[in-house]
């Protein structure tokens, strides 16, 4: 993971995580202490490029740290991930938009990709961005979010050549947005994710950036990855460290566990011996293909050549794949140590919430499967942006 210095300050964290997952979750977002201690780690700029001032590790060291940290807790380990990600967009701005929004780069950001949620409108100097989002993770611990809106030009959207409006991503300082309370969930419920909303707020052109359109975006390979196809395998990646989580605290539990009317030990019955035997073997082949895939395109990038459909395509189905196995083990892991698992007091239950919710999300969910299939037929991909 990244560097021995690095990896030493993740790892040293842990306990201290695992330590505060109930005021987490009862406080439904991250204490801004631990958000300071993460920081210090470097997480939130491990995948920047070094010229900017980040770490510039690899796709998949940003991914197992992610990983890393969402064994000791999901919503932490979520908040990292999303934290991190203006990283990567900050090398899609130009200068002086990254000096401005990254002038400390080891603190977090939140954003909110889906663009349709906003408007903004072109005036002298910039635009005027007015919208309400969803889901914006971590959004009660950053200075800055970053979200997704159309063009209107007198009052009305521009149409690409791909036949969607045209769209425009703007770093909105989060003093000049409110936040709603919305965050009432299931799972991961301590990563804060509410909705915020804008009105009018003035953002100068350096401020933007375009996603999907390469032109002055930075040469380094972690800013030239596929953009929704890097995400996904980051959420997949959380996923992952949840079910390895929930998977290891079954097995601990197991060696002590007397079922009821048993006279043996749950870990000595052969169908628990059977069922924690084909749960390794799921999560562990789920994230090698998720883990293969994103090294194939990295090392193409490295190479300074582009990635083929079939590469994205076969990252995206990792990352579909590796979130629903997750989740399957998690809440294996869950059933299988009985009663015990339904208090509220049990890690097993928040591990099966927060790896069920990872699946949720719209980069991994299950419609993705069809133009995966598609591209790897040699069909177009029913998406643009897929």
């Amino acid at each position: 993971m990244a560097t021995g210095d690095f990896s030493k300050r993740i790892n040293d964290l842990i306990p201290k995580i695992k330590e505060r997952r109930e005021e987490i979750e009862q406080d439904r977002r991250m204490p801004k202490d631990l958000i300071a201690d993460l920081a210090a780690t470097g997480i939130f700029s491990l995948g920047m490029p070094a010229a900017l001032g980040g770490g510039e590790a690899s796709a998949t060291d940003v991914m197992e740290a992610f990983e890393t940290i969402s064994t000791a807790d999901g919503s932490t380990g979520w908040c990292a991930m999303i934290g991190a990600g203006g990283s990567f967009f900050g090398g899609m701005m130009n200068e002086v938009g990254f000096k401005e929004v990254f002038a400390d780069p080891s603190l977090p950001t939140a954003s909110t990709v889906p663009p349709i949620q906003g408007t903004a409108t072109p005036v002298d100097g910039g635009f005027t961005v007015t919208g309400k989002w969803r889901f914006a993770s971590g959004i009660t611990h950053v200075d800055w979010v970053m979200a997704g809106a159309v063009l209107l030009y007198d009052g009305a959207p521009r149409m690409t050549d791909i036949g969607i409006p045209e769209v425009r991503w703007f770093f909105l300082p989060v003093s000049e947005i409110e936040i709603h309370d919305t965050w009432y969930v299931n799972g991961l419920r301590g990563t804060g994710s509410n909705d915020y909303s804008a009105t009018n707020v003035f953002v100068p052109a350096h401020r933007t950036l375009h996603l999907f359109d390469p032109t002055g975006h930075r040469p380094e390979p972690i800013v030239r990855l596929p953009g929704v196809a890097g995400f996904a395998t980051q959420v997949a990646a959380v996923g992952l460290g949840i079910a390895r989580a929930a998977l290891d605290d079954l097995i601990e539990l197991a060696g002590g566990k007397m079922p009821a009317m048993s006279m043996s030990s749950l870990a000595s019955k052969a169908a628990t011996q059977i069922e924690v035997a084909q749960l390794e073997s799921a999560l562990r082949g789920a994230r090698a293909f998720l883990y293969d895939s994103v090294d194939d395109i990295w090392a193409t990038l490295v190479a300074g050549n582009q990635f083929t459909p079939q590469q994205n395509a076969l990252a995206r189905l990792a990352a579909v794949e590796g979130a629903r196995i997750a989740s399957n083990v998690a809440h294996r892991a869950s059933t299988i140590a009985g009663g015990n698992s339904l208090m509220s007091s049990s890690s097993l239950q928040r591990h099966a919430r927060d790896a069920e919710a990872v699946t949720h999300h719209f980069v991994v969910s299950p419609p993705n499967l069809e133009d995966a299939g598609r591209v790897l037929l040699g069909l177009e991909p029913t998406s643009p942006i897929f």
